[in-house]
Protein backbone atom coordinates (compact mmCIF):
# COMPACT_ATOMS: atom_id res chain seq x y z
CA UNK A 1 0.00 0.00 0.00
CA UNK A 2 0.91 3.59 -0.76
CA UNK A 3 -0.03 6.66 1.40
CA UNK A 4 -0.65 10.17 -0.27
CA UNK A 5 0.27 12.72 1.90
CA UNK A 6 -0.57 16.38 1.40
CA UNK A 7 2.43 19.16 3.19
CA UNK A 8 1.75 22.15 4.00
CA UNK A 9 4.01 24.96 5.39
CA UNK A 10 2.60 27.04 8.11
CA UNK A 11 2.21 30.58 9.09
CA UNK A 12 4.18 31.48 5.68
CA UNK A 13 2.85 34.48 3.05
CA UNK A 14 2.64 32.72 0.18
CA UNK A 15 1.49 28.90 0.39
CA UNK A 16 3.96 26.30 0.23
CA UNK A 17 2.79 22.72 -0.56
CA UNK A 18 3.62 19.51 -1.78
CA UNK A 19 1.47 16.14 -2.49
CA UNK A 20 3.43 13.17 -2.26
CA UNK A 21 3.11 9.30 -2.95
CA UNK A 22 4.83 7.15 -0.26
CA UNK A 23 5.28 3.67 0.89
CA UNK A 24 3.75 2.92 3.73
CA UNK A 25 6.32 1.18 5.21
CA UNK A 26 8.62 4.33 4.85
CA UNK A 27 10.37 5.15 8.13
CA UNK A 28 10.13 8.70 9.60
CA UNK A 29 13.65 9.07 9.26
CA UNK A 30 13.09 8.84 5.14
CA UNK A 31 9.76 10.86 5.04
CA UNK A 32 12.44 13.47 6.22
CA UNK A 33 14.30 13.31 4.21
CA UNK A 34 11.60 13.45 1.48
CA UNK A 35 10.48 16.36 2.73
CA UNK A 36 13.41 18.04 2.78
CA UNK A 37 14.31 17.33 -0.76
CA UNK A 38 10.63 18.32 -1.85
CA UNK A 39 10.95 21.81 -0.32
CA UNK A 40 14.03 22.57 -0.65
CA UNK A 41 15.48 23.00 2.98
CA UNK A 42 19.24 22.41 3.64
CA UNK A 43 19.22 19.54 6.31
CA UNK A 44 21.63 21.61 8.41
CA UNK A 45 19.05 22.31 11.47
CA UNK A 46 17.11 20.03 14.46
CA UNK A 47 13.80 18.63 13.17
CA UNK A 48 11.05 16.54 15.08
CA UNK A 49 7.67 14.84 14.26
CA UNK A 50 4.97 15.22 16.37
CA UNK A 51 1.53 13.86 16.88
CA UNK A 52 -0.77 14.53 20.16
CA UNK A 53 1.40 14.76 22.70
CA UNK A 54 4.48 12.24 21.28
CA UNK A 55 7.71 13.24 19.79
CA UNK A 56 9.39 11.27 16.85
CA UNK A 57 12.97 12.31 16.51
CA UNK A 58 16.12 11.94 15.10
CA UNK A 59 18.03 9.81 17.96
CA UNK A 60 15.21 9.26 20.68
CA UNK A 61 16.06 10.59 24.23
CA UNK A 62 18.36 13.02 22.80
CA UNK A 63 16.77 15.38 21.75
CA UNK A 64 15.70 18.31 23.84
CA UNK A 65 16.02 15.69 26.62
CA UNK A 66 12.85 14.10 25.69
CA UNK A 67 13.12 10.69 27.62
CA UNK A 68 9.89 9.96 26.10
CA UNK A 69 10.47 10.33 22.58
CA UNK A 70 10.28 8.23 19.16
CA UNK A 71 13.35 7.37 17.31
CA UNK A 72 12.04 8.42 14.20
CA UNK A 73 14.33 5.28 12.50
CA UNK A 74 12.38 2.80 14.11
CA UNK A 75 8.51 3.53 13.11
CA UNK A 76 6.63 3.77 10.05
CA UNK A 77 4.36 5.54 8.74
CA UNK A 78 1.45 3.17 9.04
CA UNK A 79 2.12 3.76 12.42
CA UNK A 80 0.81 6.41 12.68
CA UNK A 81 -0.91 7.73 9.53
CA UNK A 82 -3.74 4.74 9.93
CA UNK A 83 -6.84 6.45 8.11
CA UNK A 84 -7.47 9.16 5.81
CA UNK A 85 -7.73 12.43 7.60
CA UNK A 86 -4.77 11.38 9.79
CA UNK A 87 -2.23 14.12 10.81
CA UNK A 88 0.80 14.80 12.17
CA UNK A 89 3.22 17.89 12.31
CA UNK A 90 6.95 18.05 11.13
CA UNK A 91 8.91 21.23 12.62
CA UNK A 92 12.53 21.84 10.73
CA UNK A 93 15.03 24.64 12.29
CA UNK A 94 13.59 24.56 16.02
CA UNK A 95 14.56 28.13 16.35
CA UNK A 96 12.46 29.03 13.40
CA UNK A 97 9.60 26.75 13.89
CA UNK A 98 9.04 26.06 10.62
CA UNK A 99 5.95 24.04 11.19
CA UNK A 100 4.86 21.88 8.19
CA UNK A 101 1.23 19.85 8.54
CA UNK A 102 1.33 16.45 7.52
CA UNK A 103 -2.35 15.05 6.27
CA UNK A 104 -3.13 11.62 4.91
CA UNK A 105 -5.52 12.13 2.03
CA UNK A 106 -5.64 8.55 1.35
CA UNK A 107 -4.32 4.83 1.29
CA UNK A 108 -4.24 3.06 -2.45
CA UNK A 109 -2.33 0.18 -4.39
CA UNK A 110 0.64 0.87 -5.39
CA UNK A 111 0.88 2.08 -9.35
CA UNK A 112 3.10 -0.15 -11.14
CA UNK A 113 4.92 2.16 -12.66
CA UNK A 114 5.17 4.77 -10.10
CA UNK A 115 8.36 5.13 -8.37
CA UNK A 116 8.64 5.88 -4.41
CA UNK A 117 8.56 8.53 -3.15
CA UNK A 118 6.89 10.64 -6.46
CA UNK A 119 5.56 14.18 -5.84
CA UNK A 120 2.25 14.62 -7.93
CA UNK A 121 1.45 18.32 -6.75
CA UNK A 122 3.39 20.88 -5.95
CA UNK A 123 2.77 24.75 -4.83
CA UNK A 124 5.55 27.68 -3.80
CA UNK A 125 8.89 27.62 -5.40
CA UNK A 126 10.97 29.85 -3.70
CA UNK A 127 13.00 28.26 -0.17
CA UNK A 128 12.94 30.12 3.05
CA UNK A 129 16.59 29.20 3.63
CA UNK A 130 18.76 32.16 1.88
CA UNK A 131 21.38 29.55 0.93
CA UNK A 132 18.72 27.78 -2.02
CA UNK A 133 17.50 30.78 -3.26
CA UNK A 134 19.13 31.45 -6.16
CA UNK A 135 19.01 28.05 -7.47
CA UNK A 136 15.87 27.59 -6.94
CA UNK A 137 13.49 29.72 -9.71
CA UNK A 138 10.99 28.60 -11.61
CA UNK A 139 8.50 29.67 -13.99
CA UNK A 140 5.51 27.46 -12.91
CA UNK A 141 3.93 25.00 -10.52
CA UNK A 142 5.19 22.28 -13.52
CA UNK A 143 8.04 22.77 -13.94
CA UNK A 144 8.69 22.78 -10.09
CA UNK A 145 7.39 19.98 -10.11
CA UNK A 146 9.20 18.40 -12.53
CA UNK A 147 12.38 19.22 -10.45
CA UNK A 148 11.21 18.02 -7.21
CA UNK A 149 10.61 14.60 -9.08
CA UNK A 150 13.89 14.67 -10.60
CA UNK A 151 15.91 15.55 -6.80
CA UNK A 152 13.34 12.48 -5.39
CA UNK A 153 14.96 10.64 -7.86
CA UNK A 154 18.37 9.79 -5.67
CA UNK A 155 15.70 8.03 -3.08
CA UNK A 156 14.62 5.11 -5.94
CA UNK A 157 17.77 4.90 -8.25
CA UNK A 158 17.12 1.23 -8.95
CA UNK A 159 14.05 2.00 -10.49
CA UNK A 160 16.02 4.44 -12.90
CA UNK A 161 18.57 2.33 -13.82
CA UNK A 162 18.44 1.37 -17.59
CA UNK A 163 19.38 -2.24 -18.95
CA UNK A 164 21.65 -3.92 -16.41
CA UNK A 165 19.34 -2.23 -13.24
CA UNK A 166 16.34 -3.60 -15.07
CA UNK A 167 14.42 -6.50 -13.30
CA UNK A 168 15.23 -10.00 -14.72
CA UNK A 169 12.84 -11.21 -16.50
CA UNK A 170 12.56 -14.90 -17.27
CA UNK A 171 11.44 -16.60 -20.35
CA UNK A 172 7.69 -17.99 -20.74
CA UNK A 173 7.31 -21.90 -21.52
CA UNK A 174 6.76 -20.76 -25.05
CA UNK A 175 9.13 -18.50 -25.21
CA UNK A 176 11.73 -21.37 -24.05
CA UNK A 177 10.53 -23.21 -26.42
CA UNK A 178 11.02 -21.25 -29.49
CA UNK A 179 14.46 -20.59 -28.71
CA UNK A 180 15.20 -24.43 -27.96
CA UNK A 181 13.61 -24.81 -31.64
CA UNK A 182 15.80 -22.76 -33.29
CA UNK A 183 18.55 -24.10 -31.55
CA UNK A 184 17.79 -27.42 -32.50
CA UNK A 185 17.21 -26.78 -36.21
CA UNK A 186 20.87 -24.97 -36.39
CA UNK A 187 22.10 -28.12 -34.53
CA UNK A 188 20.83 -30.14 -37.33
CA UNK A 189 22.62 -28.03 -40.11
CA UNK A 190 25.83 -28.89 -38.50
CA UNK A 191 27.63 -25.49 -40.11
CA UNK A 192 30.75 -26.39 -38.00
CA UNK A 193 31.55 -29.59 -40.71
CA UNK A 194 31.97 -26.65 -43.29
CA UNK A 195 33.27 -23.18 -41.37
CA UNK A 196 35.65 -22.62 -38.17
CA UNK A 197 35.39 -20.56 -35.28
CA UNK A 198 36.66 -17.76 -37.04
CA UNK A 199 34.78 -17.45 -39.73
CA UNK A 200 32.06 -15.00 -38.70
CA UNK A 201 28.93 -14.50 -39.70
CA UNK A 202 27.17 -11.23 -38.69
CA UNK A 203 23.12 -11.52 -38.21
CA UNK A 204 21.52 -8.19 -38.19
CA UNK A 205 19.01 -8.24 -35.23
CA UNK A 206 16.09 -5.91 -34.99
CA UNK A 207 16.02 -5.88 -31.61
CA UNK A 208 19.26 -4.60 -30.74
CA UNK A 209 19.40 -2.65 -33.86
CA UNK A 210 22.95 -3.38 -34.33
CA UNK A 211 24.52 -6.76 -35.60
CA UNK A 212 25.38 -9.55 -33.67
CA UNK A 213 28.68 -11.45 -34.61
CA UNK A 214 28.62 -15.23 -34.93
CA UNK A 215 31.32 -17.59 -34.23
CA UNK A 216 30.55 -21.26 -35.13
CA UNK A 217 32.36 -23.65 -32.86
CA UNK A 218 32.67 -27.26 -33.34
CA UNK A 219 34.86 -27.57 -36.15
CA UNK A 220 37.93 -28.85 -33.98
CA UNK A 221 35.34 -31.51 -32.04
CA UNK A 222 35.81 -30.03 -28.34
CA UNK A 223 32.68 -28.10 -27.63
CA UNK A 224 29.59 -27.30 -30.29
CA UNK A 225 27.57 -24.20 -30.36
CA UNK A 226 27.13 -20.89 -31.87
CA UNK A 227 28.48 -17.76 -29.74
CA UNK A 228 27.07 -14.34 -31.13
CA UNK A 229 28.56 -11.26 -29.74
CA UNK A 230 26.26 -8.48 -29.56
CA UNK A 231 26.79 -5.25 -31.17
CA UNK A 232 29.87 -2.89 -31.12
CA UNK A 233 30.22 -3.73 -27.41
CA UNK A 234 30.30 -7.54 -28.44
CA UNK A 235 32.50 -7.09 -30.90
CA UNK A 236 35.49 -5.29 -29.46
CA UNK A 237 35.08 -7.69 -26.17
CA UNK A 238 35.97 -10.73 -29.04
CA UNK A 239 38.91 -8.41 -29.88
CA UNK A 240 39.91 -8.29 -25.82
CA UNK A 241 39.35 -12.39 -26.53
CA UNK A 242 41.83 -12.64 -29.21
CA UNK A 243 44.64 -9.80 -28.14
CA UNK A 244 44.82 -11.86 -24.85
CA UNK A 245 46.96 -14.93 -24.28
CA UNK A 246 44.78 -17.88 -24.05
CA UNK A 247 46.87 -19.33 -21.32
CA UNK A 248 46.88 -16.42 -19.54
CA UNK A 249 44.09 -16.48 -16.36
CA UNK A 250 42.40 -12.88 -17.04
CA UNK A 251 39.59 -12.10 -14.53
CA UNK A 252 39.30 -8.94 -15.92
CA UNK A 253 38.75 -10.02 -19.53
CA UNK A 254 36.41 -12.41 -17.98
CA UNK A 255 34.37 -10.08 -16.86
CA UNK A 256 33.88 -7.97 -20.25
CA UNK A 257 32.58 -10.32 -22.22
CA UNK A 258 29.48 -8.86 -23.89
CA UNK A 259 27.75 -12.28 -26.14
CA UNK A 260 24.89 -14.91 -25.92
CA UNK A 261 26.09 -18.76 -26.60
CA UNK A 262 23.95 -22.10 -27.60
CA UNK A 263 26.29 -24.85 -26.22
CA UNK A 264 25.46 -28.24 -27.41
CA UNK A 265 26.35 -30.20 -24.55
CA UNK A 266 27.01 -34.27 -22.63
CA UNK A 267 24.14 -34.84 -20.43
CA UNK A 268 26.72 -34.64 -17.55
CA UNK A 269 27.99 -31.27 -18.61
CA UNK A 270 24.47 -29.86 -17.76
CA UNK A 271 24.06 -28.07 -14.30
CA UNK A 272 20.67 -29.10 -12.37
CA UNK A 273 19.05 -25.64 -13.60
CA UNK A 274 20.09 -26.44 -17.32
CA UNK A 275 18.53 -29.93 -16.87
CA UNK A 276 15.23 -29.40 -14.77
CA UNK A 277 14.41 -26.74 -17.44
CA UNK A 278 14.56 -29.27 -20.29
CA UNK A 279 12.49 -31.71 -18.19
CA UNK A 280 10.40 -29.09 -17.65
CA UNK A 281 9.60 -28.13 -21.04
CA UNK A 282 9.52 -31.87 -21.95
CA UNK A 283 11.38 -31.64 -24.63
CA UNK A 284 13.59 -35.08 -25.34
CA UNK A 285 17.52 -35.46 -26.51
CA UNK A 286 19.56 -38.45 -26.17
CA UNK A 287 23.46 -38.49 -27.33
CA UNK A 288 26.83 -36.65 -27.23
CA UNK A 289 26.58 -33.24 -28.04
CA UNK A 290 22.26 -32.80 -28.47
CA UNK A 291 21.93 -31.02 -24.72
CA UNK A 292 21.00 -26.99 -25.08
CA UNK A 293 22.27 -24.86 -22.88
CA UNK A 294 22.56 -21.16 -22.98
CA UNK A 295 24.68 -18.33 -21.49
CA UNK A 296 24.47 -15.01 -21.34
CA UNK A 297 27.47 -12.84 -20.81
CA UNK A 298 26.72 -9.20 -20.07
CA UNK A 299 30.21 -6.97 -19.08
CA UNK A 300 30.56 -6.74 -15.14
CA UNK A 301 28.33 -10.03 -14.42
CA UNK A 302 28.85 -13.42 -13.84
CA UNK A 303 27.83 -15.94 -16.42
CA UNK A 304 23.96 -16.30 -16.49
CA UNK A 305 20.75 -18.23 -18.03
CA UNK A 306 18.96 -15.85 -20.69
CA UNK A 307 16.00 -13.19 -19.70
CA UNK A 308 13.56 -12.61 -21.53
CA UNK A 309 14.70 -10.27 -24.07
CA UNK A 310 17.61 -12.50 -24.36
CA UNK A 311 15.78 -15.22 -25.24
CA UNK A 312 14.19 -12.96 -28.09
CA UNK A 313 16.98 -11.82 -29.57
CA UNK A 314 18.80 -15.11 -29.75
CA UNK A 315 15.94 -16.52 -31.16
CA UNK A 316 15.86 -14.43 -33.86
CA UNK A 317 19.44 -14.64 -34.92
CA UNK A 318 19.52 -18.32 -34.52
CA UNK A 319 16.18 -18.49 -36.71
CA UNK A 320 18.37 -16.38 -39.19
CA UNK A 321 21.03 -18.66 -39.12
CA UNK A 322 19.24 -22.10 -39.64
CA UNK A 323 17.23 -20.11 -43.00
CA UNK A 324 21.28 -19.12 -43.98
CA UNK A 325 21.94 -22.46 -43.68
CA UNK A 326 19.74 -24.30 -45.05
CA UNK A 327 19.69 -22.81 -48.48
CA UNK A 328 23.75 -22.18 -48.43
CA UNK A 329 26.17 -24.50 -49.95
CA UNK A 330 29.72 -24.67 -49.87
CA UNK A 331 30.02 -22.57 -46.85
CA UNK A 332 33.71 -22.87 -46.41
CA UNK A 333 33.72 -20.72 -49.38
CA UNK A 334 31.35 -18.02 -48.80
CA UNK A 335 32.24 -16.94 -45.50
CA UNK A 336 35.84 -15.47 -45.10
CA UNK A 337 38.13 -16.18 -42.03
CA UNK A 338 38.68 -13.08 -39.34
CA UNK A 339 41.93 -12.98 -40.29
CA UNK A 340 40.91 -11.81 -43.54
CA UNK A 341 40.41 -8.79 -42.51
CA UNK A 342 36.60 -9.76 -43.52
CA UNK A 343 33.09 -10.84 -42.03
CA UNK A 344 30.16 -12.03 -44.17
CA UNK A 345 26.73 -10.20 -42.88
CA UNK A 346 23.14 -10.95 -43.35
CA UNK A 347 21.73 -7.31 -43.59
CA UNK A 348 18.39 -5.82 -42.02
CA UNK A 349 17.21 -6.63 -45.63
CA UNK A 350 18.24 -10.55 -44.53
CA UNK A 351 20.86 -9.70 -47.99
CA UNK A 352 24.42 -11.25 -47.91
CA UNK A 353 27.13 -8.72 -47.86
CA UNK A 354 30.85 -8.26 -46.89
CA UNK A 355 31.87 -6.01 -43.86
CA UNK A 356 35.19 -4.77 -43.03
CA UNK A 357 36.02 -5.61 -39.58
CA UNK A 358 38.54 -2.14 -39.77
CA UNK A 359 35.42 -0.11 -40.57
CA UNK A 360 33.64 -1.98 -37.91
CA UNK A 361 35.88 -1.54 -35.53
CA UNK A 362 36.40 2.75 -36.29
CA UNK A 363 32.65 2.59 -35.87
CA UNK A 364 32.69 0.97 -32.32
CA UNK A 365 35.46 3.24 -30.87
CA UNK A 366 34.10 6.29 -31.86
CA UNK A 367 32.54 8.69 -29.17
CA UNK A 368 29.35 7.85 -28.60
CA UNK A 369 26.82 10.52 -28.90
CA UNK A 370 25.26 11.94 -25.52
CA UNK A 371 22.50 9.39 -24.49
CA UNK A 372 21.35 10.60 -21.42
CA UNK A 373 17.98 12.90 -21.60
CA UNK A 374 17.42 14.90 -18.86
CA UNK A 375 15.01 18.44 -19.34
CA UNK A 376 15.84 21.23 -19.97
CA UNK A 377 15.20 22.60 -16.61
CA UNK A 378 18.14 20.03 -15.29
CA UNK A 379 20.51 21.52 -17.69
CA UNK A 380 19.77 25.13 -16.43
CA UNK A 381 20.11 24.02 -12.85
CA UNK A 382 23.44 22.45 -13.48
CA UNK A 383 24.63 25.23 -15.67
CA UNK A 384 24.26 27.59 -12.46
CA UNK A 385 26.51 25.36 -10.88
CA UNK A 386 28.76 25.71 -13.66
CA UNK A 387 28.83 29.68 -13.16
CA UNK A 388 30.77 28.86 -9.78
CA UNK A 389 33.49 26.47 -10.80
CA UNK A 390 36.08 26.90 -7.89
CA UNK A 391 38.62 26.24 -10.00
CA UNK A 392 40.21 22.82 -8.62
CA UNK A 393 41.54 20.23 -10.47
CA UNK A 394 39.57 16.81 -10.05
CA UNK A 395 40.75 13.33 -10.85
CA UNK A 396 37.99 10.89 -11.14
CA UNK A 397 37.11 7.21 -12.28
CA UNK A 398 35.27 4.40 -12.14
CA UNK A 399 37.04 1.14 -10.21
CA UNK A 400 35.82 -2.13 -10.17
CA UNK A 401 35.26 -3.65 -7.06
CA UNK A 402 36.62 -7.23 -6.85
CA UNK A 403 33.54 -9.41 -5.58
CA UNK A 404 30.12 -10.12 -7.04
CA UNK A 405 27.29 -8.40 -5.44
CA UNK A 406 23.48 -9.28 -5.83
CA UNK A 407 20.39 -7.13 -5.04
CA UNK A 408 18.33 -10.67 -4.69
CA UNK A 409 19.23 -13.99 -3.87
CA UNK A 410 17.74 -14.82 -7.37
CA UNK A 411 19.13 -12.04 -9.14
CA UNK A 412 22.50 -11.97 -11.12
CA UNK A 413 25.65 -10.79 -9.64
CA UNK A 414 27.10 -8.00 -10.69
CA UNK A 415 30.46 -6.50 -9.83
CA UNK A 416 29.77 -3.04 -8.69
CA UNK A 417 31.80 0.29 -9.21
CA UNK A 418 33.36 2.92 -6.65
CA UNK A 419 32.83 6.21 -8.65
CA UNK A 420 35.87 8.54 -6.79
CA UNK A 421 36.44 11.98 -7.05
CA UNK A 422 39.77 13.45 -6.20
CA UNK A 423 41.21 16.49 -5.30
CA UNK A 424 43.98 16.25 -8.09
CA UNK A 425 46.46 18.66 -6.17
CA UNK A 426 46.29 17.32 -2.67
CA UNK A 427 44.85 13.74 -2.85
CA UNK A 428 41.82 14.63 -0.76
CA UNK A 429 38.79 12.64 -1.41
CA UNK A 430 36.04 15.04 -2.58
CA UNK A 431 33.57 12.19 -2.83
CA UNK A 432 32.57 8.84 -3.58
CA UNK A 433 29.69 6.63 -4.40
CA UNK A 434 29.00 2.73 -4.74
CA UNK A 435 27.96 2.53 -7.83
CA UNK A 436 26.48 -0.43 -10.21
CA UNK A 437 27.73 -1.79 -13.36
CA UNK A 438 27.64 0.84 -15.67
CA UNK A 439 28.40 -0.95 -19.11
CA UNK A 440 26.35 1.04 -20.97
CA UNK A 441 26.81 4.99 -22.50
CA UNK A 442 23.74 6.04 -20.83
CA UNK A 443 24.64 4.62 -17.54
CA UNK A 444 28.04 6.03 -17.31
CA UNK A 445 26.81 9.85 -18.42
CA UNK A 446 24.02 9.58 -16.05
CA UNK A 447 26.56 8.63 -12.75
CA UNK A 448 28.59 11.23 -13.62
CA UNK A 449 25.90 14.00 -14.04
CA UNK A 450 24.55 12.62 -10.63
CA UNK A 451 28.04 13.02 -9.06
CA UNK A 452 28.32 17.06 -10.24
CA UNK A 453 24.84 17.25 -8.80
CA UNK A 454 25.59 16.11 -5.59
CA UNK A 455 28.73 18.48 -5.23
CA UNK A 456 28.24 22.44 -4.42
CA UNK A 457 31.12 23.52 -6.64
CA UNK A 458 32.33 22.42 -10.12
CA UNK A 459 35.67 21.30 -11.02
CA UNK A 460 38.14 23.30 -13.30
CA UNK A 461 38.86 20.57 -14.89
CA UNK A 462 38.26 16.74 -14.77
CA UNK A 463 41.24 14.07 -15.75
CA UNK A 464 39.91 10.38 -16.23
CA UNK A 465 41.66 7.48 -17.52
CA UNK A 466 41.88 6.85 -21.05
CA UNK A 467 39.81 4.21 -20.85
CA UNK A 468 35.84 3.02 -22.11
CA UNK A 469 34.81 5.14 -19.00
CA UNK A 470 36.24 8.67 -19.79
CA UNK A 471 35.24 8.01 -23.77
CA UNK A 472 31.66 7.56 -23.08
CA UNK A 473 31.48 10.03 -20.51
CA UNK A 474 32.87 12.55 -22.99
CA UNK A 475 30.06 13.99 -24.63
CA UNK A 476 28.44 14.92 -20.89
CA UNK A 477 31.60 16.54 -20.25
CA UNK A 478 31.14 18.33 -23.85
CA UNK A 479 27.84 19.40 -22.94
CA UNK A 480 28.81 21.11 -19.69
CA UNK A 481 32.01 22.91 -21.43
CA UNK A 482 33.56 21.30 -18.89
CA UNK A 483 37.50 20.27 -19.93
CA UNK A 484 37.99 16.51 -19.87
CA UNK A 485 41.92 15.41 -19.72
CA UNK A 486 42.63 11.62 -20.91
CA UNK A 487 45.45 10.37 -19.38
CA UNK A 488 47.43 7.09 -18.40
CA UNK A 489 48.19 8.39 -14.89
CA UNK A 490 45.95 9.41 -12.03
CA UNK A 491 47.78 9.37 -9.26
CA UNK A 492 45.23 10.61 -6.42
CA UNK A 493 43.18 7.55 -8.29
CA UNK A 494 46.12 5.00 -7.66
CA UNK A 495 46.82 5.78 -4.09
CA UNK A 496 42.92 5.61 -3.31
CA UNK A 497 43.34 2.03 -4.74
CA UNK A 498 46.09 0.93 -2.81
CA UNK A 499 44.47 2.43 0.42
CA UNK A 500 41.20 0.23 -1.10
CA UNK A 501 43.55 -2.68 -1.17
CA UNK A 502 45.58 -2.15 2.32
CA UNK A 503 41.99 -2.56 4.12
CA UNK A 504 40.92 -6.52 2.59
CA UNK A 505 40.42 -7.93 -0.97
CA UNK A 506 39.61 -5.28 -3.71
Amino acid sequence: MVLQLNIHLKNVESPKQRTLIVSEQSSFEELHLYLQTAFAWSSTHLHLFSQEGTSIVPQAGDLMDQPEAIDEKTVVLTDFLKSPGDQLTYIYDLNMDWQHEVILEQKAELPMDLPLPFCIAAEGSVPLEQGFKEMYSFSDNEELLEYINHQLSIFYEDWLLDEDGAEEIEPDEAEWNQLFHAADQVKADKPWLDIRDDQFIAVWSDRINDYVYCSIMGNAEESFGVSGFLGNRGLLSYLDILEKDPFEDDVALFFNQYSLTAHFNNREELSEDEYDLIKSLNRKYRGKHQWPSFVSMVPDTVPWSFNQEECWIFTEVLTKLDAFFSRTKNLSKKVPSFDDGEILALNKQGEQIILSINKQIIKAVQVPALELELSEIEWKRMRKKIDKINGVEMELAFIQAGEPVQRTPESRPFLPYILVLIDRNTGAIVHYDLVDSVYYTKGIQEKIFHLFDKIETLPKTVYMFDDFFAMHGEPLFNQLSLPLVKTEELHGVNQFINMMEEDGPF
